[in-house]
């Protein structure tokens, strides 16, 4: 994705639905009352075959693999989000396929590398999302003769690091986030995110109350999608996060301390193994990409799937503070 939209979507898994007002069009007069969600749903498929016809035509065109790499990324989010997990492993491969596609065309792009940080985020696998942003980073900052909005690529590194629990790692890449121009909505979530993981509740709430104030996307957004409520208080902000299994899981503690339920997705061991399966696929794929570097090229890092796990970083938390 663009380096702007790279963070929008990054724990983007919230695409929560809207629920439209009855008094619509004839045709939803004749056909029952349409959500906003099966309306977009329709768009996306529509954007979908519109994209493949291109990419049929031009099947190097690095913007068109991407740009059909997201659509594909959306419907995969919109599949699990309804419960058809054959049909997001469908989508979820053929997104893969795209940006990987983009890769090779364009492999010192960091673009393809912040989607497949995207997509292993959604999926719960922090360390290869981090990876991946990693090779965005470096990949940006290689690059003299584009301008990349360098914040992005740190906000998103800093979200993953939250997530993870090392939170001085999140300190800094917020830091680096904030001098090179992430957008304030997301240096505020994030931020609301580490104080809460830190159990530091006074700093959360009053960035909370700040962000609320000074930005519009900040309360009626999560990662890019409209929320169907603004956020007003802190408790929302945690209801939010809580209900969102890209969020909650690895807040877990945090939610538990604010009597949040924690939502997680529940997958089949056959949707697993295809995960996985598509995880092994991924890294063949840039390991081919990449085999070929000559010497004083950007340093590309692809995780070994045999490692062991990774060990959670260290907590830095507070003893639990009052309300």
């Amino acid at each position: 994705m663009s380096p702007l939209r790279s963070l929008l979507p990054v724990m983007l898994a919230a695409a929560l639905a809207v629920t439209c007002s009855t008094g619509g069009s004839k045709q939803e007069d004749a056909t029952g009352p349409q959500t906003r969600e099966v309306r977009e749903q329709h768009r996306t498929e529509s954007q979908a075959k519109a994209l493949e016809k291109d990419r049929d035509s031009d099947p190097d065109d690095f913007n068109t693999r991407m740009e059909l790499g997201r659509v594909y990324y959306d419907l995969a989010r919109k599949a699990i989000d309804e419960g058809n997990q054959k049909e997001y492993v469908e989508y979820l491969r053929k997104a893969q396929t795209e940006i990987l596609a983009a890769a090779r065309i364009e492999p010192t792009s960091p673009e393809p590398h912040t989607w497949l940080g995207i997509i292993t985020a959604y999926q719960g696998d922090l360390r290869a999302s981090e990876t991946s942003f990693r090779n965005a980073l470096r990949l940006a900052q290689a690059d003299r003769y584009r301008q990349y909005s360098g914040g992005t690529f740190y906000s998103n590194l800093a979200h993953i690091c939250v997530y993870k629990g090392d939170l001085q790692a999140a300190r800094r890449y917020l830091d680096k986030a904030a001098k090179t121009g992430a957008p304030q909505d997301e240096l505020d979530r994030i931020s609301v995110l580490l104080a809460w993981k830190q159990n530091d509740m006074v700093e959360a709430r009053d960035v909370f109350n700040g962000g609320v104030v000074m930005s519009k996307a900040f309360a009626s957004t999560w990662d890019g999608a409209p929320l169907p409520k603004k956020m007003e208080t802190f408790d929302d902000f945690a209801a939010v996060c809580c209900k969102n299994p890209t969020c909650g899981p690895h807040m877990e503690h945090a939610c538990k301390r604010e009597r949040q339920g924690v939502a997680r997705r529940e997958l089949t061991i056959d949707t697993k193994e295809e995960q996985l399966a598509i995880e092994r696929e991924r890294q063949k794929e840039l390991k081919e990409i990449y085999s070929k570097r000559k010497k004083g090229d950007v340093e590309i890092t692809i995780e070994d799937p045999n490692a062991p796990p990774a060990k959670p970083a260290p907590s830095s938390a507070k003893p639990p503070a009052k309300k």
